[in-house]
């Protein structure tokens, strides 16, 4: 049984931020986005006092059966690479988490591959999913289980005393995967979110396309039911993070998500939680076909556009510096008290 007890967003916490924000020396509503960012975080943790300082980008990793469909132009051996390749340090989110001094765990969800470094948290469910085409994704209880494998990372990272969370994964054709749970989820055709994730040739992307769309009609899931989808067309990772949304939720813990695979597994978290938006920060606008349809559905806008394509959690730890940026502000900014001026109205 998934445990949902999510903290209530402190309103009154937001309205004081909003104040101390207006009290700062600068023009009101000066800083923009970036009080937006204040404003949230403090109705998450429910305090003025903000805190942001430590942090930690959980990374989950699995393979994905759909790949047998060629619809990603990158060898399905690179989710083990990039696994390994992260704890070194040398992976995009490697080097941007260690520039930002954000701790990275990365857990082995369902990589069809052995590791054998101590660094990789083994989580494994099974080698992969299966071929989404042709049977479903996983069981149900593989589907609850990568829920409750993200839950229990996040919530061992929180006790550890992390302030923040941001989450990414790795694995090969999860684009595949989250375009069709996008799709299942807000009863939308596969041409209306499917994108070229690896950016792939227009003639694989029609490809692609069609995967999904046979997937969709075999598969035949329920749309009100985040299990069903997840285990007929998604994949263990996708899950897991969808666990670690639940869980920063039920802790009153902000958690950056990153893109479009991140905005899939918060579909499928809005599922347990309705208004999950409201505890989550959405980084950036991915170049995928249906990250603006599932922001729209989840009530969020990105921060940002880079037109990123990278995944790995890296949109979510390039906002780390604006975070950075506010908390300083907050604490080290002069007031119009301490100046002696007021803003007409």
């Amino acid at each position: 049984m998934i445990q949902i007890s999510p903290v209530n967003i402190d309103h009154n916490t937001e309205i004081n931020m909003q104040k101390l924000l207006d009290g700062l020396a600068k023009p009101i509503a000066g800083l923009g986005n970036l009080e937006d960012l204040a404003v949230k975080i403090a109705g998450i943790e429910r305090t003025t006092h903000i805190n942001v300082s430590k942090r930690c980008c959980l990374l989950f990793a699995a393979d994905h059966g759909v790949v047998e469909e060629g619809v990603s132009a990158t060898p399905k051996e690179v989710t083990a690479l990039q696994s390994i390749n992260s704890v070194k340090r040398t992976t995009t989110i490697g080097v941007l988490t260690k520039l930002n001094h954000c701790d990275l765990k990365v857990t082995d969800v369902g990589v069809d591959y052995t590791f054998h470094d101590s660094r990789i948290i083994d989580c494994k469910i099974s080698n992969g999913t299966k071929n989404m085409v042709h049977e479903d994704a996983m069981t149900r209880d593989q589907a609850e289980t990568s829920i409750k494998i993200g839950m229990a990372c996040a919530k061992q990272a929180i006790d550890e005393g992390n302030d923040i969370l941001l989450i990414g994964e790795l694995g090969i054709a999860n684009t595949s995967s989250a375009s069709a749970i996008i799709a299942a989820a807000l009863n939308l055709p596969a041409e209306k979110v499917v994108g070229r994730g690896s950016n792939i040739s227009d003639e694989r992307l029609v490809h692609k396309i069609e995967v999904v769309k046979t997937a969709l009609k075999n598969r035949n899931c329920d749309s009100d039911d985040a299990i069903d989808i997840l285990s007929k067309v998604g994949g263990f990772e996708i899950g897991a993070m969808a666990g670690a949304i639940i869980e920063a939720a039920n802790s009153g813990v902000p958690i950056v998500l990153d893109g479009f695979l991140t905005y899939s597994s918060c579909i499928l978290a809005q599922k347990f939680i309705p208004g999950i938006g409201k505890h989550v920060i959405a980084s950036h606008a991915s170049h995928e076909l249906g990250t603006k349809l599932a922001l729209e559905a989840l009530n969020l806008e990105a921060n940002y556009n880079l037109d990123l394509a990278v995944g790995e959690g890296s949109g979510a730890a390039l906002l780390l510096p604006w975070l950075d940026a506010i908390d300083q502000l907050i604490k080290n900014m002069a007031t119009l008290k301490d100046l002696n001026v007021h803003f007409a109205k």
